[in-house]
This record gives C-alpha cells, structure tokens and sequence, in this order.
C-alpha cells in the first residue's frame, strides 16, 4: 500500500515537470526568434522581447496563483542562497583586502620619515657667514673662478650690489659694488702666474673712473705686481690687493681694514 504522503507529491512533480518544459521552449523560442530576426528585421525582435516579458510574468503568475511555485522554490532556493553567499562572501573578502590596503599605506605614510628642515640664515646679515679662502684655494682656481670669489668675499665684508662683470668689453671692470656708505667699487682681478705690471695697472687706472665712475678703485694681483707698478698705483691712488693681502682678505678680515681705508671716509 503506497503511503498517503506520495499522493500529492507525485502530482506537483508532474506539474513541475510540464511547467519547466514550457519555460525552456518559450525561452529557446524566443531566443531563436531573436538571433534570426534581429539582425534582419529589428521590428520581429521588439515583438520578440515583448512576447518574452509577457511569457515570462504569465509564468509567474502562475506560479504564484497554482501549486507549481513550491516545488520549483524549493529546487531554486537552495540555488539562490549558494549563490547569494558566494556573492556576499566575495564582497565581504574584496571590502577587506582594500580596507587592509588603504589602512596600511596610510600607517606608512604616517611613519614616513621627515624631511629635515635646514635651519634659517641670520637675516640681513653677513657677519655670520663663513666665506673664506685660502691662498691654495686661490691658485688652484680658473680666472672667472678667482673673480666670484672676489665677489662672494665683497659680499662677506657687507658691500652691496656685488655683482660680476668681467669679460669680453669689460673695460677694465670684474667685480662692481658700493660699500656701506654707497661709494661703487671697482674690482679688477688679474690671476697672473707672475706679478701684474705697470702697464696693466694704467689701463685700469683710465677706465675705473672715467669709465665706470670708481669711488674706491681696487686691483687685485694674486703674485702681487711689480715695483714699477706700486708706484704708479700710489701716485694715482689706486689700492692694490697684492698676495700677502689677499690671503688676510680671505682669511676673515674686512677689505677695507685689509687696505687701511676707512669706512666713513668720503
């Protein structure tokens, strides 16, 4: 004797078993129709599309209002929540890796080691900064070299406006500054391997002044000059920086103490 229990479910597969067939047709249907007439004939696909949507809410409503849609959820809904889960714990998986990421790059980033901050120069003043020369560091210099050290010393002692002019047409005049009570000085620097001559000492004594309007004429000869040309420098007050002079002018001490000038004279 067949328990009571088979004689509904037996039925309901058979049901099912009817409405799944149904649903493949009418989908192969509706696909074949698709494939064949939409590239063709775009208007049979729209009719296509609309007999399928049409079909397919048909079908559920009649899951819904027969006894088809319990077998058919308990055969897709362990389907739905396999799925689900994988897709939830997928999401889980990627939200906590990029989390992981961003939190750890940004702990990086926070740990970075800082940029050392250089410290600040004494402002406006240049009593402080350390620019000397040696004698060594003189010979061993290029000619344009020996000129920007000049400067840079110019600087050092508190001139302004310290900038370098000598080359090609610079009429006699390497170095150009004003001093603390605004006289310009003009430097020329002469990196001789021997001492600088008298006729070198007159070519800068008719261009320092009448040409670039010297206050303070200044030569510097790094082998000093000759007797001849001291001698017409003190003539014609020019002020000659010779190599004992220079090396205490690029050992600290100031220019004008180096050539007895005093600063407020006019």
């Amino acid at each position: 004797m067949t328990p009571q229990g088979n004689d509904t479910t037996e039925p309901d597969r058979d049901r099912f078993g009817v409405v799944l067939a149904i649903a493949v047709l009418a989908t192969a249907t509706a696909v074949w129709q698709g494939v064949t007439w939409a590239w063709a004939n775009p208007l049979a696909a729209v009719v296509t599309l609309v007999c399928a949507g049409v079909l397919i809410f048909a079908l559920r409503w009649v899951l819904v209002r027969t006894g088809f849609g319990r077998p058919l959820r308990r055969f897709v809904s362990p389907l739905w929540a396999l799925g689900r889960t994988g897709i939830t714990t997928r999401v889980v998986l990627a939200r906590t890796s990029a989390t992981d990421a961003i939190t750890g790059w940004l702990a990086e980033w926070a740990n970075r080691p800082l940029r050392p901050v250089p410290p600040s120069e004494p402002a406006a003043s240049y009593a402080f900064r350390p620019v000397g020369y040696t004698l060594e560091v003189f010979d061993g210099s290029s000619p344009v070299r020996f000129e920007e050290m000049c400067r840079e010393l110019l600087e050092r002692d508190g001139f302004t406006d310290a900038v370098r002019v000598g080359g090609a047409g610079d009429l006699g005049a390497d170095v150009m500054a004003r001093d603390t009570v605004g006289r310009r000085v003009v430097v020329q620097c002469k990196r001789y391997a021997k001492p600088v001559g008298s006729r070198e000492v007159q070519t800068f004594n008719g261009t320092a002044r009448p040409e670039h309007r010297a206050a303070v004429p200044v030569m510097v000869g790094l082998n000093g000059f000759t007797a001849p040309a001291i001698a017409f420098a003190e003539r014609h007050g020019l002020h000659l920086v010779d190599r004992e002079r220079l090396a205490r002018w690029g050992a600290g001490n100031d220019l004008y103490d180096v050539l007895g000038i005093e600063q407020a004279a006019n």
